[in-house]
């Protein structure tokens, strides 16, 4: 049996800490997060390295679901500043890694994906990792959770090709999205922030995530 405890400590020493994240917090926060219970049996052994997992599908259109890679996880999360008693909403949840690291923050949680049986493996990896103040819904990725809105930060798992607008419009005054646009080479992990009722956007760094087919361009008609 690995230990997970000895894997996790250099995962945050040799690949996280050198990739600039900085904010102690979070490093104690995914220090503490055991990620190994938020994947599936066969790949445990890779909980730790920095890849993108498969953690389950949705069955409705055949997607696959992956848990983001650990570096890419924490870049993102250091890059909306998550702050203590923050409202969060995590979209396309998968089993909820991320959503466990939010709530060490001491954040409330939404946790949302569109397939019951993949948020009830998140209810209980959350569960067994000890996390508390995670709310799971199931539903459309595109329409948020406006019932639980506003929110102060928006943290998309996966990458988008359409503007996802129903989720910018459940941004708090000063709320922050964050998500990667495009895909492949071209792909850029975005922040847009809400200031004065307004939102602007910034590329923050380059990288690759699956995409999300709820996000994904709709084919254009051609003649």
């Amino acid at each position: 049996m690995p230990d997970f405890a000895e894997l996790r400590r250099r995962m945050v020493d040799n690949q996280i800490r050198t990739a600039d994240v900085t904010h102690r917090p979070l490093l104690a926060a995914i220090e503490d997060v055991p990620r190994e219970l938020f994947v599936p049996e066969a790949a445990k052994p890779f909980a730790y390295s920095d890849q993108h997992l498969l953690v389950g599908r949705i069955e409705a259109r055949s997607e696959s679901r992956y848990a983001l890679a650990p570096v890419l996880v924490a870049r993102m999360m250091q890059a909306v500043e998550p702050v203590q008693s923050a409202k969060v909403l995590h979209v396309a949840c998968g089993t909820g890694y991320a959503s466990a690291i939010f709530a060490k923050l001491g954040a409330s949680v939404v946790a949302l994906d569109e397939e019951a049986v993949l948020v009830g493996a998140a209810e209980r990896a959350l569960t067994d990792a000890g996390a508390q103040g995670v709310g799971r819904l199931v539903g459309m990725l595109t329409e948020g959770a406006a019932t639980e809105a506003p929110f102060d930060v928006i943290f998309i798992e996966g990458s988008y090709q359409e503007e996802p607008r129903a989720l910018l419009d459940q941004l708090a005054e000063g709320g922050r999205l964050i998500g990667v646009s495009g895909v492949g080479r071209a792909a850029q992990v975005m922040l847009q922030v809400k200031t004065g009722g307004v939102v602007t956007g910034r590329a923050v760094f380059d990288a690759s995530a699956p995409l999300l087919h709820a996000f994904a361009r709709k084919a254009a008609f051609a003649f």
